[in-house]
Formats: structure tokens, C-alpha cells, sequence
């Protein structure tokens, strides 16, 4: 199929929204110039890599999922991946990480956003799987620069409510066994970053950069609860990540726990002014595993037509449950943050608990499981958490397609999938959830 033009909506309903985007747009319009003009170094990182420590020893990090979902989101994935099967790389290739591997070897910053990412002073990797530590060597090496990589220890076991124990009580969660060694790879990282960057690491700063990041992941918990409790959600799943998950990817700079302050502040009074995303609300849905980035209108293409809004994804309040870490040692703590990221929002039953939790407290009628293609590890919940959901009376359909890959994406088919169970499944679930509110009886 073709890639659609963008679906036009309402103007932002928040003012912090655009300034998450002007933000993160003067940010890279400065690495730029850093980059090329004050030869500054910085990094290229995996989303569950610890970003802090190249924080702390004042390099910028680039997000190798964030600028995924930024090809995505500006209609390249096409481009890029047909560029690479040309080339002779095959179509199951992780599509997260391959589809900035192809803008590097594309090579045309007349094309790549904000005109390709220059030569970082090294690439971060936390390895989860022999195809993805592949393609990280192959992308270090197009743009000649090492590669460093941590190894991933599984748990033996999956305790309850990892969203709750993992804030304090980790060493019972993941094991002191497996902290232990990811805390002596994190001593290697931090070694060869000071070598490779050429700087001290400021363990003062590093503290407070780990308390910065709790207060930040206070506020995502504080504008979740406005999201959940609003009689109507206040604002939609894209403005719900502007402001989200630009503040991730700076998580410890003190603009993002700011934002993110804001964010709390200007959609409580959005929401007690009775703002509402969809004024005629009848449904709410659950967006379950990662994003849809080459077509996010698809979040708002059911208000008009059913009165059905998706009122959560994992990014909505990931960053205030997974990573949270109190304690005395930062070290540690970071340690904890990074350990089991993966099996928290893929694996079960950590990924459907998470889901189910998520369902009660956000009165979902329904969830949309994306089962995506191309990309393996965000795969392996799947199936488990839609038999959990549904045997808890959640409702769910699923659709199959990659989250930035738009070759393959038929909008008009998945509209008719997810209209069809709205109708048969989620809007009679939500008559009878209106019924018990306005009785007063319990749901």
C-alpha cells in the first residue's frame, strides 16, 4: 500500500505541547552545530541503554528508537527500505534499528532528518538478540566509530507488580546475582566513556541527574492520574507523547522534569475546564505494545465515526513505573532501571499485569494489541497477554504491522478490523461500564 498523507486534527489543546517540539527541534539544530562546527562528541544509544552515564559526562544522546520514529513519522521508511533490500539485506531485519542503519548508508542528508546523524564518539548497545547486535556492528561501522555493548541477564523469576516493587525493593525483584554484574558493567561503560570522551565522570552529578529523573518520573505519575480520572480524556495519544517522550530521551536534564511539570499543570486545568480530546466520548481504548509511528492519526480515527479514543499507550506512564529507582546508590539504582526494561513491556505475565492494571484504571472498554512485524523482540508477549486479557473480560483485537515500516500497512483494512470490534465488542462493554457509573455500583 501507499503511505497516506497525514490526518488533520484540532490544534494542539495544551501550549506546553509545541514547546516539547520547538525544544527537541533547537536541540538538534545545536548537536548540529556542536557536532560539525565545535567538533563536540556524542552518542548513539539503544532505548534500554544507560543513557545517564553519557549525560552525566556532558555528551548528547541520540535514541536509535527515537530517530527511528522520527524517519517513520516523516514518510521515509519506504525510501530507506527499499534502499536496503537493493543493497541486498533482507526484509526480516529488525525495523527499529535497521531503518536508521539505511539512512546512514543511504547517505543523502538532503533526505535524512535534520540531514543524518554525523559520526558519534561511540554507539551504546544492551543486547537482546543476535539480529540486533548485528545490525548495531554494521551501523558502527558505516559510520566508523566503536560500538560498546552490555550484556543482558534474564531473571529467573517474574515477581507481582514490577511497576510498584521495582521502585524500592529491586534487589528482591531482579536478583542481587544479576545486579551485581550489571553493576560492574556499568563501572566498564563509564571507564571507556571517560577514555573515549575525554572527560571525568561527576558522581555528585550523576546523583543528582538519578533524582532529577525520579521527580521527572513523579510528574509523568501525577499527569497519568489526570488522564485516568477525567470523565473524558483530556487530550490525545500524540499530544500525550510530545510531551512524554521527548522528556525520556533527556531524562536528568532539568528542562525535562520541568516539562513535564508543566505538562501536569496545564492538563489538570484543561481537564477541570472540561476539555476533552473527543466531546462526544462513548468508548475508551487501550494501545497495546510500541507505536504506530509512520501513522499516528490512527489513534484519532475512530472519535468522529464511534466515539472511541485510545486514552493509553505504554509511553503514557512507562517513565514514571519503570524508572523510578530510590535508594542510597545510584549505581545500583541505575542498575535497576536498565535490568529487565525489555521483559517489564514484553514479556509475561510482567507485560500483562502492567496491561490489565492499566485497563482498571483508566476504564478501558478495549485493547488494540499491535503485533509487530519485522521486530521480534516486541513480539514475545504478544499472544500471552491477549489470552490474559481476554480472560480477564477485556476485550482485544489485533493487527499486524510494523512500527515504522509503512510499505506494508493498509489503513482502510485496519479501520474496518478495529470499527468491526468496536461495535461487536467494545461499544456493548461500554454501555454496560455507563450503566454501573451512573448507578453508582461498582465496575
Amino acid at each position: 500500500m501507499t503511505e497516506r498523507p497525514r490526518d488533520l486534527h484540532p490544534p494542539d489543546a495544551l501550549a506546553c505541547t509545541q514547546a516539547a517540539r520547538d525544544w527537541r527541534r533547537q536541540w538538534l539544530t545545536d548537536l548540529r552545530d556542536r557536532v560539525f562546527h565545535e567538533r563536540e562528541p556524542y552518542v548513539i544509544a539503544d532505548g534500554v541503554a544507560p543513557h545517564e552515564i553519557c549525560h552525566v559526562l556532558g555528551a548528547p544522546v541520540v535514541s536509535v528508537p527515537w530517530y527511528s520514529a522520527v524517519i517513520s513519522a516523516k514518510r521515509l521508511s519506504g525510501t530507506y527500505f527499499d534502499f536496503l533490500e537493493a543493497q541486498g539485506y533482507h526484509r526480516g531485519l529488525p525495523r527499529y534499528i535497521s531503518l536508521p542503519l539505511a539512512s546512514t548508508l543511504h547517505h543523502d542528508p538532503e533526505v535524512a532528518p535534520y540531514g543524518g546523524l554525523p559520526k558519534p564518539a561511540f554507539m551504546l548497545a544492551r543486547l537482546r538478540g543476535d539480529a540486533g547486535q548485528r545490525v548495531m556492528e554494521l551501523w558502527a561501522k558505516a559510520l566508523d566509530c566503536p560500538l560498546y555493548v552490555l550484556d543482558a541477564s534474564s531473571p529467573e523469576t517474574l515477581g507481582p507488580r514490577w511497576w510498584e516493587t521495582g521502585q524500592t525493593d529491586w534487589e528482591t525483584l531482579y536478583g542481587t546475582d544479576r545486579l551485581d554484574f550489571q553493576v560492574e558493567q556499568l563501572r566498564g561503560l563509564i571507564g571507556f566513556a571517560e577514555a573515549r570522551l575525554g572527560r571525568r565522570f561527576d558522581w555528585d552529578e550523576f546523583g543528582a541527574q538519578m533524582q532529577r529523573t525520579n521527580e521527572l518520573g513523579e510528574a509523568a505519575d501525577a499527569a497519568k492520574k489526570v488522564l485516568a480520572d477525567a470523565p473524558r480524556l483530556p487530550v490525545s495519544v500524540p499530544e500525550q507523547l510530545q510531551n512524554i517522550m521527548t522528556p525520556t530521551w533527556f531524562r536528568g536534564d532539568p528542562w525535562a522534569t520541568g516539562h513535564v511539570r508543566r505538562y501536569g499543570r496545564e492538563l489538570a486545568g484543561h481537564a477541570a475546564a472540561g476539555g476533552a480530546a473527543c466531546p462526544d466520548e462513548k468508548v475508551r481504548l487501550l494501545w497495546l505494545n510500541n507505536g504506530l509511528w509512520h501513522d499516528t492519526g490512527f489513534y484519532r480515527a475512530f472519535e468522529q465515526s464511534h466515539g472511541a479514543v485510545f486514552a493509553w499507550t505504554m509511553y503514557t506512564n512507562f517513565l514514571s513505573d519503570g524508572y523510578r529507582k530510590y535508594g542510597d546508590d545510584p549505581l545500583r539504582a541505575l542498575a535497576a532501571r536498565h535490568i529487565s526494561m525489555n521483559e517489564q513491556l514484553h514479556i509475561n505475565p510482567w507485560m500483562s499485569d502492567w496491561i490489565l492494571q492499566m485497563a482498571k484504571d483508566f476504564r478501558a472498554d478495549g485493547a488494540v494489541m499491535l503485533t509487530p512485524v519485522g521486530d521480534r523482540m516486541s513480539g514475545f508477549g504478544v499472544r500471552g497477554t491477549i489470552n490474559a486479557c481476554e480472560a480477564a473480560g477485556l476485550p482485544v483485537v489485533e493487527i499486524e504491522a510494523s512500527m515504522v515500516d509503512a510499505r506494508g500497512w493498509d489503513r482502510d483494512a485496519m479501520t474496518a478490523r478495529v470499527a468491526r470490534f468496536i461495535e461487536q465488542r467494545a461499544e456493548p462493554r461500554a454501555a454496560a461500564r455507563r450503566r454501573e457509573e451512573n448507578s453508582g455500583s461498582p465496575g
